[in-house]
């Protein structure tokens, strides 16, 4: 088994560190893990991590002690595959940051990511009853799906983040008429998807949440299918250690049943 989404503690909502989640990856049995930490440039949030006890901003040389954290990582655990990867947040105005950043770093996976609308984390739980009161349905769609389909266009990543988060918190104010509001923009964006080039994830992280449903839906994942895609990653999207691997299994099944290949990287190119 394979977990190509993992927050080890620099990102302010996670905890743990890179050596910990490879002890347990070793005792649950994985033998692949993509750590994905956050990086956010919004332009108007001001967006911190925690580097060896130290919290600086996003924008800082902190990729060079993630890196040097996972050689020595790679090298204590010789028989765990170990990725480099990221989660970028992504916003059109920092696309040239993406390009500089991702030029300067040799990752193996880099995850896109919509975690905030207007500047207002639409992903965290607090925050997003900031966006969604007031709002209809038919707004949040066309807006989230305005910047993700920017996302997709770029050709800046590898693979979607949990390409229908809107639900995580969304479905509480709207209940199933977001879901059912969503799914005219849903046939474009798959179809933007085979088009680009780019992979979308299963990620099992919704299953711990309120919503009970990996992202995206079972629905939407085989309809991706249907449309010529046959490879798919997945990820646990874990925060803490104990969250490893939860969920990776029933995807693996789903995955299975559904035809994909799932599939790993290294440098960035594709692997069976």
């Amino acid at each position: 088994m394979i977990d190509y989404h993992v927050h080890p503690g620099y990102s302010l909502d996670a905890t743990g560190s890179i050596l910990e989640y490879c002890e347990r990856a070793k005792e649950i049995g994985l033998k692949e893990i993509c750590f994905t930490p956050h990086l956010e440039l919004d332009p108007v949030r001001d967006e911190k991590i925690e580097i060896r006890g130290k919290i600086v901003p996003a924008r800082s040389d902190w990729l060079d002690i993630y890196f040097e954290d996972l050689d020595v990582a790679i090298k204590k655990f010789p028989e765990l595959k170990i990725k480099k990867g990221i989660e970028i947040g992504y916003a059109p105005e920092i696309e040239q940051e993406i390009v500089d950043i991702t030029s300067k770093y040799t990752f193996d996976f880099v995850l896109g990511a919509i975690h905030s609308i207007n500047h207002i984390a639409i992903s965290n739980g607090e925050e997003a009853a900031k966006y969604y009161k007031g709002k209809s349905p038919a707004e949040v769609c066309r807006e989230y799906f305005a910047l993700l389909e920017a996302m997709i266009k770029s050709g800046l990543f590898d693979c979607v983040a949990h390409f229908d988060v809107y639900k995580k918190y969304g479905v509480k104010y709207y209940g199933r008429n977001l879901i059912l509001e969503a799914e005219p923009f849903i046939e474009l964006m798959l179809r933007l998807v085979r088009n680009n080039g780019i992979l979308i994830e299963i990620n099992t992280s919704g299953l711990r949440k309120e919503i009970n449903e990996m992202f995206p839906s079972p629905h939407i994942l085989k309809r991706l299918h249907e449309l010529g895609c046959n490879s798919i990653t997945i990820g646990s999207d874990a925060h803490t250690v104990a969250d490893l691997g939860k969920g990776i299994k029933e995807a693996s099944i789903l995955a299975k049943d559904l035809g994909f290949n799932i599939v790993r990287f290294e440098k960035r190119v594709l692997r069976k």
